[in-house]
C-alpha cells in the first residue's frame, strides 16, 4: 500500500484519534476547574500533597500539549497519508508512560488514605505493588513504542505489556473501590447525620473508582477485540485525565463535608475536631467525629491552630 491509498473504512483509525484528543483536551478544563477550586479554597494541606497536586497538573499539561502535537501531525500535515496517520510519533510517552505514571501516583495515594482509614498496611501495601506493577507495564510499553517505532500488535510484548499496564490498573482501582467502601461502611453508627455523611463519601468513591476501573476496562477490551483498529486511542485519550479530576475531587469534596459538619454543629449537635493522627477514628452513637478529609479519618493540614475555632466538648 502507497502513503496514497487510503482504506475506505479510513474513519476507523482517525476517529478514534480526533475523538482522544477532544475528551483529552474536555477533561483538561474540568482539572483546571478543580484545580482552581483547590488553590481558592486554601487548605492547609501538608507540601507534599500540595506538590502532588500541582505537579500532577503540571505533568497533564504537558501531556495534552503533546498529543495535541501528534494529533496535528496525525490529522492535518499528514492528511492523505495513511503510513502518517499510524505512525506513533510520542504516543509512547504522553498515552502510555504518562498515564501509567500519573495512574500510579493516584492509586498510591488512595492507598495511604486507606491504610489511615483502615489501619491495614498489607491492603495498602497490596494496593501499592499492584499500582507499581501497571505503572511498570506502561513504562515498557511506552519504551517498546519507540524502539520498535509502532503502537500496533507487531511489538512483539505488546499484549504483555498492555495487559499488564491496563488491566493491572482496572484491577488497581476496583481493589481501591472496594477497600474504601468496606472500612467506610464499618464507620457506620447507627446516627443519621453520621450515616447520611458517611453515605455520601461512600459515592463520591464509587462514582470516580469506578469512572477509572470502566475506562480502563473497555480500553483494554477495545485493544484486545479490534486489533486491526485505532478504537482504543479514544478511551486512552482520557485515562490519565480521569484519574487526575478524581484525586482533585477527593480533596475538593472536603469544602462540602466541611459545611455540612457546621449545618450538624449549628443544628445541636458538635462536631469534635479532627485530630491528626496515623490511627483511624472510631464513630459511634455517642460520639460523632468528621474528618477534614473526605474519605479517610485524617486532616492533611500541618497547621494545628485551625482547632481553637472549635467549641470544646465536656465529657465529664
Amino acid at each position: 500500500m502507497s502513503d496514497c491509498d487510503i482504506p475506505v473504512d479510513i474513519a476507523r483509525y482517525a476517529g478514534p484519534v480526533l475523538l482522544g484528543s477532544q475528551l483529552n483536551w474536555g477533561l483538561f478544563g474540568v482539572l483546571t476547574v478543580q484545580l482552581y477550586m483547590y488553590h481558592q479554597a486554601q487548605y492547609t494541606d501538608h507540601p507534599f500533597v500540595k506538590c502532588v497536586v500541582y505537579g500532577l497538573y503540571l505533568f497533564e499539561a504537558l501531556q495534552t500539549i503533546l498529543l495535541t502535537h501528534d494529533t496535528f501531525h496525525q490529522l492535518a500535515y499528514n492528511w492523505g497519508n495513511f503510513n502518517g496517520l499510524t505512525a506513533a510519533y510520542l504516543t509512547g510517552f504522553e498515552l502510555v508512560i504518562q498515564s501509567s505514571i500519573i495512574a500510579s501516583v493516584t492509586q498510591c495515594f488512595y492507598a495511604w488514605r486507606i491504610y489511615v482509614l483502615g489501619n491495614s498496611r498489607i491492603l495498602a501495601g497490596l494496593i501499592v505493588a499492584v499500582s507499581l506493577l501497571q505503572c511498570g507495564g506502561g513504562i515498557s510499553e511506552g519504551i517498546a513504542c519507540f524502539i520498535y517505532d509502532s503502537t500496533s500488535e507487531t511489538i512483539p510484548i505488546e499484549a504483555t505489556s498492555v495487559a499488564i499496564w491496563v488491566g493491572g490498573s482496572a484491577a488497581c482501582d476496583i481493589l481501591i473501590t472496594t477497600s474504601m467502601v468496606y472500612f467506610l461502611w464499618t464507620k457506620r453508627s447507627g446516627v443519621q447525620k453520621t450515616d447520611t455523611m458517611i453515605n455520601k463519601l461512600i459515592q463520591l468513591v464509587v462514582e470516580t473508582g469506578l469512572m477509572t476501573a470502566a475506562l480502563a476496562v473497555i480500553q483494554l477490551s477495545l485493544y484486545m477485540t479490534f486489533k486491526k483498529t485505532e478504537y482504543f486511542m479514544t478511551p486512552a485519550g482520557a485515562l490519565s485525565k480521569a484519574y487526575s479530576n478524581s484525586l482533585l475531587v477527593l480533596l475538593n469534596n472536603r469544602r462540602a463535608i466541611r459545611m455540612a459538619r457546621d449545618n450538624i454543629t449549628m443544628g445541636g449537635s458538635v462536631a469534635l475536631p479532627q485530630l491528626q493522627t496515623t490511627r483511624a477514628i472510631q464513630i459511634n452513637v455517642n460520639q460523632e467525629t468528621f474528618a477534614e478529609g473526605n474519605m479517610a479519618a485524617v486532616d492533611l493540614s500541618s497547621d494545628k491552630s485551625q482547632y481553637d475555632e472549635y467549641p470544646k466538648v465536656d465529657r465529664a
